[in-house]
């Protein structure tokens, strides 16, 4: 009997990560150059330099004394960071630069940006890569995540993030489109703003 292909439903899915989300929402594009292209972002010293400090500025959160300082309901909360978490259920994939849990048994995830915010506001790709995030401890913990933190450094600025189901749902349509554009390896046709594309992606030298 010869050999038949899989339908594309049968066929392993790539894993989405929360950073995908961030890029989606910032970018479409940026999807096509790293899963269809497999391209390498070509990063700026300046950029490399930032990556590092963020990581050294989160580290030092399990050394200072005062390190949860977000809410007054923290008192007695434990922590941990870089926490690397995976749902099958969604097939996404994440990093979580802080996990703060409760003595009630909250989880609220903050995440780090060496960068200013928008305008005292969190930038939309951050804020949906931090539901991502959220979607993750869930289903990881068996919880439902309802609130999160974004950390903008260069301002020493903390946002709190209420997160609701509406939000999550719509990741849940940015994870589809995103392995549509992988699944049917076609350049999304979009134009992004001269604002947002400066060249931070990386991508600018493949980018008509």
């Amino acid at each position: 009997m010869g050999s038949r292909k899989l339908p594309i439903s049968d066929v392993a899915e790539s894993i989405v990560t929360a950073t995908d989300i961030k890029h989606y929402i910032y970018c479409p594009k940026i999807i096509y150059f790293e899963h269809v292209m497999h391209a390498e972002p070509m990063l700026g010293s300046q950029q490399r330099e930032g990556r590092e400090q963020h990581e050294e500025y989160v580290r030092k959160e399990l050394r200072r004394k005062d390190a949860i300082y977000y809410s007054p309901d923290f008192k007695g909360a434990s922590k941990k960071l870089f926490v690397k978490l995976y749902s099958s259920k969604l097939n996404l994939s994440g990093i979580v630069d802080l996990i703060i849990r409760t003595v009630d048994g909250e989880y609220v995830p903050v995440e780090y940006k060496n960068m200013p915010s928008d305008n005292s506001k969190p930038w939309m790709d951050h804020k949906y890569q931090l539901v991502a995030y959220a979607m993750l401890i869930d289903d990881n913990y068996n919880v439902s995540v309802r609130r999160g933190y974004i950390n903008y450094i260069p301002e020493g600025l903390i946002l709190d993030l209420e997160i609701t189901e509406t939000m999550k749902m719509y990741v849940k349509r940015v994870l589809g489109s995103i392995r549509s554009i992988i699944r049917e390896e076609k350049l999304p046709k979009i134009r992004v703003s001269e604002r947002k594309c400066t060249g931070g992606c990386g991508y600018k030298y493949l980018c008509a």
